[in-house]
């Protein structure tokens, strides 16, 4: 026994609205989850069927979670996000959605050894890694 992975991890915004609609431009699902206990919804971001982001909106974080962490800050998230697919596909499918991308393509070691990345922000300004593994290309 021990731990497995990463289940989840909040950030904390500005704008729900404005959140869900840059992170569906990334493909991924933004919306409401219903919290147990009849206690409501919580906006998510589902990256996938066992990890998800939840969403805070900053003027109501330390009255929402009474375990929030000392020191939060919208854009202080740095986050990396594994892409199924080639570099190329990434940047194509990046400046389709009007995602800006900050550099090139780059080397960089990940989770499962060597990769290449590219890298955007969120509206709060979070750094968020796209990272793709065995690209012909960058090898």
């Amino acid at each position: 026994m021990g731990i497995e992975a990463i289940d989840h991890w909040v950030l904390v915004v500005k704008d729900l609205e404005e959140t869900f609609a840059f992170y569906r431009k990334l493909g991924l699902e933004a919306g409401w989850q219903e919290r147990p206990g009849g206690r409501g919804t919580r906006p998510i971001i589902r990256i996938s069927e066992t990890q998800k982001l939840n969403l805070y909106v900053i003027d109501r974080y330390e009255i929402e979670s009474p375990t929030f962490a000392p020191g939060y800050a919208t854009g202080s998230a740095d986050f990396c996000l594994r892409w199924e697919g080639t570099v190329q596909e990434a940047q194509d499918f990046l400046k389709q959605a009007g995602v800006p991308v900050l550099q090139e393509p780059a080397a960089r070691s990940g989770a499962l050894g060597p990769a290449t990345s590219l890298y955007v922000r969120d509206p709060d300004g979070n750094l968020i890694e796209l990272i793709t593994y065995g690209d012909p290309k960058y090898r």
